[in-house]
């Protein structure tokens, strides 16, 4: 039994390959995964220097991406600045002449229940009643606020004189007499003293644009001027914020075009090395 053993021990065993040698059995370099995997790096990054490269030679060009936008910027901006040169126009048309001097008889009665305010301009009769927006619970749920339920403000005029009053001047009247009705209870419920206006104080003609303003000295077509105004500075702004990251952003692309060369140079010379090695990419990279 022992004879035995030493004689299976004294046959020995096959040598077994060497896995951390450098060599293979036919002399040729071994090829590893890492390499593999740095190759499939580098040639994507050459990809992606060969698009700069690209970019940075056609900024070099007189003609380019950068200056055709900065052509397009150029001239939105100089549309915008024509824009905001016609708002500061006059309007060229002639004035309407302004309202007759009718005082305004105003009467509150405040203590019914709802609250009415009369108004009396040139004979005719103008009634608010006010209106009370109430909960399921009983609570007031929204301010009060008055309704015209009487009263014609194209017949006021009518009685005061005036004639062809324009669609800018009606709109400005009746809010105007909107305003007095909720000025002249608010006044009574607080018990101050009620300042006397007349007719020609809710419309007086508005210099800067020929329109109208209203008793509290607004102008509409001047507030939507104002409006618009504002937007078109807002979008110059904006415009010419861009326009400059525009021209930073070209003249960053002409001063990289050297670097962008250097790299590529590096790159290739180390792709090249690993192919002359016989390196294949890894599709892992």
């Amino acid at each position: 039994m022992v004879r035995w053993w030493r004689r299976r021990r004294g046959q020995g065993e096959p040598e077994r390959p060497d896995v951390g040698s450098d060599q293979s059995s036919a002399g040729a370099p071994v090829i590893r995964e890492a390499e593999r995997r740095r190759l499939a790096r580098l040639l994507r990054r050459r990809e992606e220097l060969r698009y700069d490269l690209a970019l940075a030679e056609e900024a070099q060009q007189p003609e380019n991406r950068w200056t055709e936008r900065l052509r397009e910027l150029d001239a939105a901006i100089a549309e915008l600045e024509r824009q905001l040169a016609t708002l500061d126009v006059p309007s060229g048309r002639d004035p309407e002449p302004p309202l007759p001097p009718v005082p305004v008889e105003v009467t509150v009665d405040a203590a019914s229940e709802p609250a009415t305010v009369t108004l009396r301009i040139a004979g005719q009769v103008l009634r608010w009643v006010e209106e009370v927006d109430w909960a399921e619970r009983g609570h007031q749920l929204a301010p009060a606020r008055l309704r015209r339920t009487a009263g014609d403000p194209a017949e006021v005029l009518q009685a005061a004189g005036y004639r062809a009053p324009s669609s800018a001047l009606m709109e400005t009247l009746e809010a105007s007499l909107d305003l007095i009705a909720a000025d002249a209870l608010a006044a009574a419920r607080r018990e101050r003293i009620w300042t006397p206006v007349a007719l020609a104080d809710l419309a007086h003609p508005c210099e800067q644009c020929g329109g109208w303003r209203d008793v509290r000295g607004r102008c509409p077509t001047c507030t939507a001027r104002d409006w618009q105004r504002q937007q078109l500075l807002l979008e110059r702004n904006r415009l010419r914020q861009e326009r400059d990251e525009v021209f930073r952003d070209w003249q960053r692309a002409r001063d990289r075009l050297p670097v962008i060369q250097r790299q590529l140079a590096e790159v290739e010379a180390d792709i090249l090395q690993l192919e002359t090695k016989g390196v294949q990419p890894s599709d892992e990279g």
